[in-house]
């Protein structure tokens, strides 16, 4: 059942057995994974069936650091979450990423990857996966075109990693009939914008959650559960709620909002290999976007191994190859591509003036690119190699509350996203690892870019939008914000899902590790609750 909370009185109080904060992936599956247990779920959205640009507002924040992050819109507000663009790559973490590796401070999981694989067969199917398989050799067999063209690495240093594709699943239109049935157990409420987490005088149990509208009337729900499933926002609602607390809750160790993590992101150097296009085309992520056109239900990705890893001291990292053309990587490419991203939500910029500024200072590159992109001339063309690391946990890269406050008078998130020397010597390593290995199979070389521990970052940093950390999961609560079972230390009835409970990244997608987390939350909760 759905329910506009808008349209229900000012001050009313609503119960039930699980209250679930945010609808995107995790909070869907947990919903999902709940229906038919006789446990009444209330699901609570932000924004509605739609984009609403101004609930879409309240994603605003500021990034302060050298390498930004776009708040506002690298994240979907309304039901379905970012799953209403995200790209379906999906492939699970691997094991050396529960580890505790002695090179990598504050990294191993609570538990190993076993422990998660239970869980994977259902994050496939809700993901709508092709396949649970993800052997390179199994894939070989199964699509000749890969079989054919796959590069034979040695796999001493580097080896191979598959992600699979998602049709990619929008989570909002696939379950939201499920979702939507009077018998389900489940109510979505849009509209819904938790404004605090209410307790008890000692902050040992949650009582309630405070909603407020942007017409400014408020609701409350209650349960005996209490999910948080809302991306980044979670550390920011614990911040926010601290009536009881003064620093938040979860926060007695100065722990949430810290290690903000995402997939550190770097097209960087150029290609120079004898290889045909249909081989590069196995390797590169625009075979994503052409899933249809390919006929490609996969992708294989370059890897240095777990022994490499260790001999080298770095963080997991893989490797995609990129054609595009000169000069599409440009500051003023990349603004003409940030209007167009506004404008197919039907919204004018809000710095158009400076995306204008930033294009007609960068002209020349921009009708290069231009050109050569609108008459495929090949004489531009460019493959790169695109690194896609693991990030080091880094208590100092985080997320606080700052100053200035949005429309429901809530302070704004601040972002200070920040990279380390071994984030920088892990997409050296892996440059060098690729370098040897293109070389020793007479593949051609790689016209590096970026050589040495001291240079600076190169302009381009991204971070995939793949936001991890800021309540990450340890077992001891000076460490972290929740236990290997997800609830909040401290707190008897106060979970976290999604991404943001990860106590390391890996390098592989997000999605489908939220989603099997999720799986494994619900399986614990109705051992409690049924």
């Amino acid at each position: 059942m759905f329910i506009d909370l808008r349209n229900l009185p000012d001050g009313q109080t609503i119960e039930a057995d699980i209250c679930i904060v945010g609808a995107g992936a995790a909070g869907i599956t947990l919903a999902m994974e709940l229906l038919g247990h006789d446990i009444r779920v209330a699901l609570l959205e932000s924004g509605g069936l739609e984009f609403e640009d101004d609930v879409q507002n309240l994603n605003d924040g500021a990034c302060v650091s050298e390498q930004q992050v776009d708040l506002l819109w690298s994240r979907l507000r309304y039901f379905g979450g970012t799953t209403g663009h995200w790209g379906g790559n999906c492939g699970p973490l691997d094991a050396m990423d529960f580890e505790e590796r002695p090179w990598v401070p504050n990294s191993g999981w609570p538990f190993q990857k076993a422990e998660l694989e239970k869980f994977y067969p259902k994050a496939y199917r809700y993901c709508e996966l092709p396949s649970d398989n993800f052997s390179a050799d199994y894939w070989a067999e199964k699509v000749p075109q890969f079989g054919q063209g796959r590069i034979a690495v040695d796999h001493e240093s580097i080896t191979e990693k598959l992600f699979l594709r998602s049709p990619p699943t929008r989570f909002g239109e696939v379950y939201r009939s499920a979702l939507a049935q009077d018998e389900s157990g489940c109510t979505v409420y849009l509209h819904a914008n938790v404004v605090e987490i209410e307790t008890g005088p000692d902050a040992r149990e949650v009582e309630s959650l405070l909603t407020k509208g942007l017409d400014g009337k408020t609701r409350r729900f209650t349960s005996k559960i209490y999910i948080l499933a809302s991306g980044i926002e979670n550390a920011r609602l614990l911040l926010l709620s601290n009536r009881v607390r003064p620093n938040g809750l979860g926060n007695d160790h100065d722990n949430v909002g810290r290690y903000f993590m995402a997939h550190t992101t770097l097209r960087t150097g150029r290609a120079l290999l004898s290889i045909p296009d249909e081989t590069i085309k196995l390797y590169k992520t625009r075979g994503f976007e052409n899933f249809r056109s390919e006929d490609l239900p996969m992708i294989d990705v370059l890897q240095p191994t777990a022994k490499a890893q260790a001999a080298e001291r770095m963080l997991n990292c893989v490797v995609f190859f990129e054609q595009s053309y000169e000069g599409e990587r440009s500051p003023g490419f990349a603004a003409i591509r940030r209007i167009l991203r506004h404008l197919s939500y039907g919204r004018m910029p809000d710095k158009l003036g400076e995306e204008l500024a930033t294009i007609v200072g960068d002209l020349d590159t921009v009708a290069k690119a231009l050109y050569a992109r609108a008459f495929r001339d090949n004489s531009y063309r460019l493959l790169q190699t695109r690194y896609f690391s693991e990030q080091a946990p880094n208590p100092d890269s985080r997320i606080t509350l700052g100053t200035e406050r949005d429309v429901l008078g809530l302070n704004k998130m601040v972002l200070d996203w920040r990279l380390g020397d071994l984030d920088k010597h892990t997409i050296l390593c892996t440059q060098e690892l690729l370098a040897r290995q293109f070389g020793a199979l007479g593949l051609g070389r790689i016209q590096v870019e970026f050589e040495d521990q001291s240079d600076p970052w190169p302009t381009g940093v991204d971070s995939s939008a793949h936001y991890m950390g800021t309540t990450r999961m340890h077992k001891d609560p000076r460490h972290g914000v929740v236990d290997e079972n997800c609830r909040v230390h401290g707190i008897e009835n106060l979970y976290v899902a999604g991404g943001s409970v990860f106590p390391t990244t890996g390098a592989t997608m997000v999605t489908v590790n939220i989603v099997a987390m999720a799986v494994r939350l619900a399986d614990h909760l109705r051992s409690k609750l049924v």
